[in-house]
């Protein structure tokens, strides 16, 4: 077949493949489906004797750079895998512009097909086609106007879209626990004259689910255990994707801002605080792991909790089935002791040992207010170091902000290329927001900070007794949260072993004792003693038990 002046009818009975695309879901649904376009194309083909034996259809595919027409490439490697006797003679397409949006890239491309593969494009509602330089020419024309119909939207559609987005509206799909209301969506129910975002009854669940996660440790097993029992169903996938989603916050994050973050028009289901102490939840699961719940209630101890002081081995648990009684065992000696106190056994079970532990830290009402004081001297101290670690960083954030101002104002001038701008300032818009949430995650002041000391002196005025009110899960936290580093117990001599302890507790024994005269003699203690190391943090998540 020669190139020079070819019709249509020459390529009667030839082998052809189609290619269709819909950028968006809105044309998709409107007027140019894909099956809309593969049936003028089947028809056309039809009539034109052409055997089409390969169709490829791209749904929802920006077209504005090659590379995001994953179908399109998939194209071009078909024909380079096809040998030449059942390469296709033509790609039939319904436009130009359903061929793509970005100019010379793809007018290079059908060049390539014709010179490379003699193939040859043609448009199946506008008749533009390749098979000579003059039709190339329209063609390109064609391809050209595409891309300016873009590079006109841009102007004109961006600008609202921000606007838009600085007076708190959403684009798109809301995520699960929210309803979205307004003039373009799809469920007449909802459909009025302005947007509304509102929480739903599923999403009542989810506000619920935030609270169990950051504050009763739930994990995210039992989480999506209880929203079943809800009626809401959900995978593990989705709900990490929930932990992770700012929306919840009622902010909203999108890259035509620019690293700026905007408050949304819609009920948040948690505070931006609660979410940042989400955040470092999960990066502490991430980096260190999570303490696992597993265990049993007769035996809260164990796993990975009670530790053999003689052998510096953790402990677990069994049942002696004859005798109905728990012991705990260590791992290396594998010598016992029994769980609970009971009338034959002549030692003190060893969940018995640990509440008298407990209650070492019993403190008097007499001494609240000088314990009050103390904590506050505490208190003062951390938040001298928070203060400078947040005077750096927003000296590091200014700086990255006024980086950004001045290269946004050497883009202005054409002193750098757009290309450049998009990659560098990306970058720094990327260490902005990442500045910013470091930001977030230093307090200025630890709010609540009476609450948090009054609740404390509630627990510490009879610990055993806070902890047998607590649940299993509760139980094992608040262990960690006194003795961070495991209880040491040696069950050799049947005596517990001095622990790393939690500030707070500690500062409590240490009071207790210096102000007890009778303690004082025989058990001197120092605030600073050996025994002390620094708690989990001061802030009344803490004590979120």
């Amino acid at each position: 077949m020669k190139n020079n002046n070819l019709k249509l009818s020459d390529f009667k009975n030839a082998i052809v493949w189609s290619y269709t695309r819909v950028s968006t879901k809105d044309q998709f649904v409107n007027n140019g489906s894909i099956e809309t376009q593969v049936n003028k194309i089947k028809d056309f083909a039809k009539e034109n004797q052409l055997i089409i034996t390969q169709e490829f259809d791209a749904e929802y595919e920006s077209s504005k750079r090659i590379n995001t027409q994953s179908t399109l490439k998939e194209l071009m490697d078909r024909i380079k895998k096809t040998s030449i006797s059942k390469r296709p003679k033509m790609i039939l397409i319904w436009s130009p512009s359903r061929f793509g949006r970005a100019g010379a890239e793809h007018i290079q491309l059908f060049v390539k097909l014709r010179k490379e593969y003699n193939v040859f494009l043609y448009s199946v509602s506008t008749d533009n086609h390749t098979f000579n330089e003059r039709a190339e020419n329209e063609f390109s024309t064609q391809l050209l106007y595409a891309q300016k119909e873009n590079f006109n939207r841009q102007d004109t559609v961006i600008p609202g879209l921000i606007n838009a987005l600085e007076n708190g509206k959403v684009f798109g799909k809301t995520p699960r626990g929210y309803d979205h209301y307004g003039p373009r969506v799809k469920d007449p129910i909802k459909v009025q004259a302005f947007q509304e975002i509102k929480i739903s009854t599923e999403g009542q669940f989810l506000k619920e689910a935030f609270k169990l996660k950051i504050y009763k440790s739930y994990t995210d097993s039992e989480i999506i255990h209880w929203l079943n029992s809800k009626g809401v169903q959900m995978r593990k996938q989705r709900i990490s994707e929930i932990w992770r989603n700012p929306f919840y916050t009622g902010r909203i994050f999108n890259s035509l801002l620019e690293g700026r973050i905007i408050k949304g028009s819609w009920e948040p289901m948690i505070t931006v605080k609660e979410y940042n102490q989400l955040q470092r939840i999960l990066e502490g699961s991430k980096q260190f792991g999570v303490v696992k719940t597993t265990g049993k209630e007769e035996t809260p101890l164990v796993p990975k909790f009670a530790m053999c002081s003689d052998c510096n081995d953790t402990m677990t648990a069994y049942l002696n089935k004859s005798r109905n009684i728990h012991y705990y065992k260590c791992n290396s000696c594998h010598k016992t002791v029994n769980a609970e106190s009971t009338k034959s056994s002549q030692n003190v079970g060893l969940n018995n040992e640990f509440k008298q532990v407990l209650d070492e830290f019993k403190f008097s009402d007499n001494l609240k207010g000088l314990f009050s004081a103390q904590l506050k001297k505490i208190i003062d101290n951390e938040l001298s170091d928070f203060s400078e670690k947040k005077r750096l960083a927003s000296m590091e954030l200014n700086n990255l902000k006024e980086s950004y101002d001045k290269m946004e104002y050497r883009y202005a001038i054409n002193e750098i290329s757009k290309d450049i701008f998009d990659r560098q300032s990306k970058k720094i818009n990327d260490a902005i927001f990442e500045k910013t949430k470091e930001l977030d995650f230093l307090p200025t002041k630890i709010s609540n900070n009476e609450n948090a000391t009054k609740y404390f002196l509630k627990i510490v005025q009879n610990p055993s007794k806070f902890y047998d009110s607590l649940d299993y899960n509760k139980k094992r936290k608040f262990q960690y949260l006194v003795f961070p580093e495991g209880f040491h117990y040696s069950i050799k001599n049947r005596k517990y072993r001095t622990s790393k302890t939690n500030a707070l507790f500690e500062l409590t024994k240490c009071i207790s004792d210096s102000c007890d005269s009778e303690k004082q003699k025989t058990h001197p203690q120092k605030w600073n003693g050996s025994s002390l190391v620094a708690g989990t943090g001061l802030e009344p998540v803490t004590f979120g038990l």
